[in-house]
């Protein structure tokens, strides 16, 4: 927010807009009134009020019925005014759910948390886990347990942008899902999308995460958990009046509990250890009334054993982030935004169990540079910019041996390449019930030539449209289209032995991946209730796989030669129900889908189940809060399981291992399933401290959802032929967790 003039002049001009703060929505019709004068003025539509002529010090009351009064001084407001909504002291039933409402939202199946959507959330090992409350929203699931990663609407894990602080963030996980790579603590709030993506987003297919963390506070707090699984700690600081200083770090110790459990079918077993640890530290400098900078640092490690069985099984992974965002701000209406930033990821294992004892690594990077304009007037909101990443991966570098004898693998190649986008988007309204998102981004991608590939340029241009009609105002119908392109492939391996995938990028031969999806969506809201609904239908070409989704590709002198270009088709409805009553709240949603994927070279060229087709999905969410002291969560998560193509033996040709495989995708995982429960204390305040304790019970009926699926032999390497014995490993059984949480 911009003021016109000297703020020590009389007369200046302002405009700014007033949300809700616990959904980020705009507020319209609330009363905006010059203190001591006959001024006043109400928001529009969109949440926008402005004045001319008025004095600096004037002090502005903003109120509404179902809001919290509030107050400022003029030269202190802000671009954005967030109100309270009020609590009835006698709990009467109010529209609020574990998520924000999607009547006023244009683009359809857009989630938005704030902090306190996080907080009313149930915990999972002790922790209220942002990532986790994404797949609990229709058309979302978890790959399989121990794997990272969010599946998308027939989508894979690649095909999803993370962006922390405007920062690209590879790997979202945690020990493979289990915690997601992001400490809730430090999260101010969260906006995911999966349909009507905003145009200056690009280069996935899937869904958008934004996450952005908490701000300058008005005075330093901490608040942290310690627990039987891990501890963490989060301080925003408040250095003085123009800088702040956000520290939070986190760390498990899985280890301690190894004595207890005696099956090594768990990650708990005394063959396995197990840790992960991540930290982020923020500065944000208030430079001017104009111009602010923050600069984020994040990273994450994890490390993972296994000597089950005479294994010898290393793996470990972990991202590395730096950038920072500048902001200026040259009117009330006119800002702009510029980020720098550098994104690291790295992934290394290491095996013996096959008839080779090798050790891979592979790499992922980003550099980007990202600039936009936004115009934000009464009727409209405009934004227009550029995007510039260098990407460098390293699919994978492997060393072997077989009897101690080195095995020579070839073309071990880095591969680079350039993106430069131009994108734009409008939001308007054009009538009193229809509103509109308009975008579109122009894209260029250069390939840069190594030993296996040639230089390559593609051009692109990706249209998305977004409409909403609002019947009543409690109903809306959501329309959408939108064409995305993804320069990156993800090409698996997840059905031998652990879960990894390999990243190429797009050739001459191997096209970029292209995206066209339409989406159908339904809101009704009424007394706490929300019911919303979508069909969608997405269709992807350019999509690759493996041949064989083997191991074999690990030694291959030229990965692209066992990569198979097809395409794939998915549909679905969604279906979801939040309801609010007094001191319960409950969620639940529901999705069926169908994604099938054709290859020319798999079953005669015919369509058949994708590695990501989960046909069935069901979680529900219940928060029940007895009292000022104690409040019950629970949650139940049910999903089909992962397809995959099973080994059936290993012929040894000139000493390399030939593994035979049965049909593509013949095989899918067991059916994921799990409840857990949990209990919440919270102690008397005292001061500025505060206090609670939490007992979680999860997978409470101790089911064994399967981690990995491992393959052992009994032959030796010199035979000609090696049988393949298969076998299912869990990662937690049932377990129940005590967290402390403290805040000060």
């Amino acid at each position: 927010m911009l003021l016109y003039g000297d703020v020590l002049l009389a007369q200046i001009s302002v405009t700014a807009s007033v949300k809700n703060i616990e959904n980020n929505l705009p507020v319209a019709d609330v009363s905006v009134q010059v203190l001591n004068t006959d001024k006043g003025v109400y928001t529009n539509k969109v949440g926008i009020f402005s004045f001319e002529n008025i004095n600096a010090n004037a002090i502005l009351k903003f109120s509404k019925i179902g809001f919290q009064s509030y107050s400022i001084a003029v030269k202190n407001l802000d671009d954005i005014v967030y109100l309270t909504p009020k609590v009835s002291v006698l709990e009467e039933v109010v529209l609020r759910s574990f998520s924000s409402s999607q009547i006023k939202k244009v683009v359809p199946d857009q989630v938005y948390l704030s902090q306190k959507d996080i907080e009313k959330m149930p915990f999972i090992l002790g922790e209220k886990d942002v990532i986790k409350l994404i797949q609990y929203t229709p058309g979302v699931q978890q790959a399989t347990e121990g794997q990272s990663g969010l599946l998308v609407r027939g989508g894979n894990a690649s095909m999803n942008l993370t962006l922390i602080d405007n920062i690209y963030l590879h790997n979202t996980a945690h020990l493979g899902g289990l915690f997601s790579a992001v400490n809730s603590d430090f999260v101010n709030s969260l906006e995911f999308s999966k349909a009507g993506f905003d145009a200056s987003y690009g280069g996935r297919l899937a869904s958008i995460t934004d996450i952005k963390t908490l701000k300058i506070p008005d005075s330093t707090n901490y608040n942290g958990s310690l627990g039987l699984l891990s501890s963490k700690l989060t301080g925003n600081i408040k250095l003085n009046e123009n800088n702040g200083l956000l520290l939070s770090g986190r760390r498990t110790y899985l280890e301690i509990f190894k004595p207890f459990f005696s099956n090594n079918n768990t990650i708990l077993g005394n063959d396995k250890n197990y840790f992960l640890y991540d930290f982020l530290g923020k500065h944000t400098a208030k430079l001017s009334d104009k111009d602010h900078l923050e600069t984020t640092f994040y990273t994450t490690k994890d490390n993972f054993k296994d000597q089950t069985k005479g294994r010898n099984r290393n793996l470990n992974w972990g991202n590395v982030l730096f950038g920072s965002t500048y902001t200026h701000k040259f009117s009330s209406v006119l800002s702009s935004k510029t980020t720098i930033s550098n994104s690291y990821y790295s992934f290394m294992f290491s095996d013996d169990e096959f008839p080779f004892n090798y050790s891979a690594k592979s790499t992922f990077n980003v550099l980007g540079v990202n600039h936009y304009f936004l115009w934000k007037k009464l009727n409209y909101l405009f934004k227009i910019g550029t995007a510039y990443n260098n990407t460098n991966i390293l699919p994978k570098k492997v060393n072997a041996l077989v009897d101690e004898f080195p095995v020579s693998i070839q073309n071990q190649e880095t591969y680079n390449y350039d993106t430069f986008s131009v994108f734009t988007d409008l939001e308007t309204q054009l009538s009193k019930r229809i509103e509109a998102k308009i975008g579109l981004r122009l894209s260029s991608f250069f390939a840069k030539q190594n030993s296996l590939i040639s230089a390559y340029h593609f051009y692109s241009a990706e249209p998305r449209v977004s409409i909403k009609y609002q019947s009543k105002k409690n109903q809306a119908f959501k329309l959408s289209y939108q064409r995305l392109n993804q320069f990156v492939h993800q090409a698996s391996i997840s059905s031998f032995s652990l879960p990894a995938d390999f990243f190429i990028i797009s050739t001459d031969k191997i096209k970029p991946q292209l995206s066209n999806q339409y989406s159908l969506g339904y809101s009704y809201e009424t007394n706490g209730l929300q019911l919303n609904s979508a069909v969608y239908y997405k269709h992807v070409t350019n999509y690759t796989e493996f041949e064989n989704g083997s191991v074999n590709n690990l030694f291959s002198n030229n990965i692209y030669d066992d990569v198979l270009v097809g395409k794939f088709k998915s549909c679905g409805l969604e279906l979801s129900v939040n309801q609010k009553v007094n001191k319960l709240t409950l969620q639940g949603a529901l999705t069926l889908s169908k994604t099938v994927a054709k290859f020319n070279e798999i079953n005669e060229g015919k369509y058949f189940a994708a590695t990501f087709d989960r046909p069935i999905n069901i979680n529900s969410i219940a928060h029940y809060k007895l009292n000022n002291r104690i409040e019950f969560g629970a949650l139940f998560i049910f999903t089909s399981g992962q397809n995959y193509t099973k080994p059936a033996d290993i012929r040894v040709v000139n000493q390399r291992p030939i593994i035979n495989f049965e049909a593509k995708n013949a095989s899918r995982f067991p059916s994921y399933h799990r409840l857990d429960v949990s209990c919440t204390y919270s102690f008397k305040k005292k001061g500025r401290w505060n206090s609670k304790i939490n007992l979680t019970l999860y997978n409470i009926y101790n089911n064994n959802n399967p981690f990995q699926i491992s393959y052992s032999t009994d032959d030796d390497v010199k035979d000609a032929f090696i049988e393949i014995k298969e076998e299912k490993d869990g990662l937690f059984p049932f377990l129940p967790t005590v967290n402390w949480l403290f805040s000060f």
